[in-house]
């Protein structure tokens, strides 16, 4: 297991009455699934029924905008099921909007984000939900690169840019997670309403993470397995622009949690080796230098420009090197100011949000 260490603000949970069943909020979010949706929510409806002494819950499938008959299909499934609720979005506006429209309505103690396919099987939920309860955490992950984890299924090139962007986003974010994209997840839900989410796509999933991490939040992760083999036969999950938009997400994603690395750390490379250059400039000018005669001035002159006639890559090369090191490091310098304003901001807007659950709980 791995964690990041620290509760937030109590205050944003209510103690339950003993003996009363927490509320399970499972959301499903739901784009074009027609071919799976009533065999998913067949067996994830049957998998809660057996919570159900542990747990209340529901089921809240959001059809986001599909343009086959999953919103049909899900409404047809809640009809003879009081426990399920369907959302529809009238056009398709990615995960996140999907996400946040869920989160806005879910009454659940907890809440859990599970993939449509189920990828990662049922059985995660309860395993998710009581390490979220155990570690007293806010945010529990489903974690296939964890120790213990593992992967099933899933062809090579998406395996690679998946461990890849989460082995990236983990040494950005500081290396106390190792699965940072997944959505299959846990959340307190008092916690998850009061981060003020923006994220229109999978983006989304870091961002929790983020503000989570600002607001010293306990995030625990559970071994999970992801499994794709029951897919082979199905086309590709995401077109080569949903890859590229994932990618350009987490690179996003990274310099959110790490700008210094996208800026000062390249500007720091690239003017160390414009000084290298400009000290070897100024060696052989100088050396130019002592082999003439005559006054200081024509001397440094003509050492200069026959030094140019030589080299004058070397000069170019210098200078543009310089600049772009400046310019780098500059921008790192503003980035990371600006995610220190935006730090203070969100503690603000975080507190202000507590004061307001306060004020209509009294």
């Amino acid at each position: 297991m791995t964690t990041l260490e620290h509760a937030v603000d109590p205050d944003l949970d209510e103690p339950r009455p003993e003996g009363v069943r927490p509320f399970v909020s499972v959301v499903v979010p739901a784009y074009n699934e027609a071919l799976i949706l009533m065999q998913s929510l067949t067996s994830l409806y049957a998998y809660l029924q057996a919570l159900s002494d542990d747990y209340e819950w529901e089921v809240v499938v959001v059809n986001d905008g599909s343009q086959d008959e999953t919103g049909a299909i899900a409404e047809a499934f809640a009809g003879s099921r009081p426990e399920v609720r369907v959302l529809h979005h009238a056009v398709n506006f990615r995960l996140g909007q999907a996400l946040r429209y869920a989160f806005n309505t879910c009454r659940g103690d907890y809440v859990v984000t599970i993939d449509c396919d189920l990828s990662y099987a049922p059985e995660h939920i309860g395993l998710l939900l009581e390490r979220l309860r155990e570690d007293h955490a806010k945010i529990a992950v489903a974690s296939p690169y964890m120790k213990g984890g593992e992967t099933t299924g899933i062809p090579l090139g998406r395996r690679v840019l998946s461990r890849g962007a989460n082995r990236f986003l983990s040494v950005a974010s500081g290396g106390h997670l190792s699965t940072l994209t997944g959505m299959v997840r846990a959340y307190d839900r008092p916690f998850l309403s009061s981060l003020s989410l923006r994220s229109m796509g999978t983006d989304i999933n870091t961002e929790i993470l983020y503000k989570a991490q600002l607001l010293n939040a306990r995030v625990v992760e559970v071994p999970a397995h992801l499994d794709w083999s029951s897919q082979e036969a199905a086309p590709e999950r995401e077109s080569k622009m949903q890859i590229g938009r994932s990618t350009s997400a987490y690179a996003f994603s990274g310099f959110m949690f790490r700008p210094v690395a996208f800026f000062i750390i390249p500007g720091l490379v690239i003017l160390a080796f414009a000084l290298y250059n400009l000290g070897w400039l100024a060696y052989n000018i100088l050396e130019e230098y002592s082999t003439l005669s005559g006054g200081f001035e024509p001397r440094m002159s003509a050492s200069f420009a026959n030094t140019f006639d030589v080299r004058p890559h070397a000069y170019f090369v210098s200078g543009f090197t310089l600049v772009i090191a400046v310019q780098l490091l500059s921008l790192g310098i503003m980035a990371s100011q600006q995610k220190r304003y935006f730090e203070e901001l969100f503690h603000v807007s975080t507190a202000t949000y507590k004061e307001q659950q306060r004020a209509r709980g009294g």
